[in-house]
């Protein structure tokens, strides 16, 4: 389908997807089990057509006005949400709809995908979900190379769910071109997650700690923090040598440590 776009909103962080490869890379196959499908920022339905075709409830959050009337004949003025993805209220949602498992889909807003992604890890009726990121924020959630790249956002999404690498998007897939390199991935909920939601929040905190400084050793990051010798006898108990870096660390030993 030919898109003629609007010009976009740089507040919105807008950049209109224009590669049919990607496109049907984003929004096929459907994943198995999926009662509902929500997509953050349709723009001007470059992914909508395609995700309305598996005829499932499709909702989309979108903070441009100027898009509702290109949207709402594909799926419907009811299910638009008009507002902040950021300030979306889950919560009402699902108690309203009782859905039980969601396919989220979305060319992200590049300058708030960090703290959407972290935002939709908390709710687990999104089982799936399918993400357009900048390059070199997708690197930090899933490294092409995994030596010396372990990060606090891969370990808490990995905490909750499988990752993939789904497909690269250059500049030229988009209108207008970005001047960054762009990464589609797709996220499948973990049926037995290693971190339990309840303790979702305390696991982020840990992660903060000790990448903060990721590539000094760890237990000089620690011991500022939880002195000397505590900082020794919980190493201890993970088995990790006090002078590791802490990018580092394979996901098995910041799980221990934090166990510790």
């Amino acid at each position: 389908m030919a898109h003629k776009f609007p010009e976009a909103n740089k507040s919105f962080g807008q950049h209109f997807l224009n590669s049919p490869t990607v496109i049907n890379k984003i929004t096929s196959p459907l994943p198995d089990g999926i009662d509902a499908i929500v997509e953050i920022g349709p723009g001007p339905a470059v992914l909508t057509p395609h995700l309305a075709n598996y005829h499932l409830p499709l909702y989309v959050i979108e903070m441009d006005e100027r898009f509702v009337e290109i949207l709402s004949p594909i799926v419907g003025a009811d299910y638009i949400y008009r507002q902040d993805a950021l300030l979306f209220d889950w919560e009402s949602f699902l108690k309203k709809h009782n859905y039980k498992s969601i396919w989220l889909v979305s060319n992200l807003p590049y300058n708030v995908s960090v703290p959407l992604t972290t935002s939709f890890l908390r709710i687990p009726e999104i089982k799936h979900m399918t993400l357009m990121y900048q390059k070199e924020v997708a690197q930090k959630i899933l490294p092409n190379d995994p030596r010396n790249a372990m990060g606090s956002l891969h370990a808490l999404t990995l905490s909750q769910f499988e990752l993939k690498h789904v497909i690269y998007a250059p500049p030229g897939a988009f209108v207008p071109p970005p001047k960054v390199d762009s990464q589609v991935l797709g996220f499948k909920r973990k049926d037995t997650p290693e971190i339990q939601l309840t303790q979702i929040d305390e696991f982020e905190k840990y992660l903060r700690l000790i990448f903060s400084q990721k590539r000094k050793q760890l237990g000089g990051i620690l011991k500022n923090q939880w002195g000397e010798e505590e900082t020794k006898r919980k190493l201890q108990l993970a088995e990790i040598d006090s002078k590791v870096r802490a990018e580092a660390l394979t996901y098995t030993q910041v799980l221990k440590l934090f166990r510790a």
